[in-house]
Formats: C-alpha cells, sequence, structure tokens
C-alpha cells in the first residue's frame, strides 16, 4: 500500500521524527532535511550526525520515518557536508498526480 492510501499514513518529514529500519530497529531521530539526505542524530545529546539518502525512505507514519537497509549501510558520515546543504525542518512529499483519488 502507498503512503497516500492510508489516512494513518503522515504527509511530511519532520526534525525529531524517529528513523527506523523496515526491521524495526532505530538509528535515531530526524535532526535536519536536506536537499538529498536526511540528517541523523543517533541520540539526544549526540554530536555526531550521520546522513540517510532520501531515496532509501520507504513510508512515514506517525511513528517514524522507515528506511531501507542495514544500519551499518545506512550511516554515511555527514562531514562537511551540512555546511554546502540548504537545510529544513520539514520535508512535505509530493502525491502523484495520477493516483486516481477524488479530493473533495
Amino acid at each position: 500500500m502507498a503512503w497516500w492510501d492510508s489516512a494513518l499514513e503522515r504527509r511530511s518529514i519532520q526534525a525529531g521524527m524517529r528513523v527506523l529500519t523496515q526491521e524495526g530497529a532505530r538509528l535515531g531521530r530526524v535532526l535536519l532535511i536536506g536537499r538529498e539526505v536526511l540528517y541523523v542524530r543517533p541520540w539526544r545529546f549526540s554530536r555526531r550526525e550521520f546522513a540517510v539518502p532520501l531515496s532509501r525512505i520507504t513510508r512515514v507514519t506517525g511513528r517514524g520515518v522507515y528506511v531501507t537497509g542495514t544500519p551499518s549501510e545506512l550511516h554515511e558520515p555527514v562531514g562537511d557536508r551540512l555546511l554546502h546543504d540548504i537545510p529544513t525542518h520539514i520535508h512535505p512529499l509530493a502525491e502523484p498526480a495520477s493516483t486516481g483519488h477524488v479530493h473533495a
């Protein structure tokens, strides 16, 4: 089922949301959303962030953002990428134009 088919699915990714693998392993929380990656902080007072490509996101629910892959392959170091990116705190997910749904 696609995210737009469920009323329980969230419509956007927001800073502070949990980031989980498909198996339910916790990766951390969304710190910021970049143009191509989510910046994730593993725990609240951590000084190290890592980047998860937006292409790895499979679904967004009230519980969090679910991504494909194992934790070891998703922990991409941020480096100085954060200095050159234009981050935001909310990433709206666009609905496909041809969903076949009638919006009232």
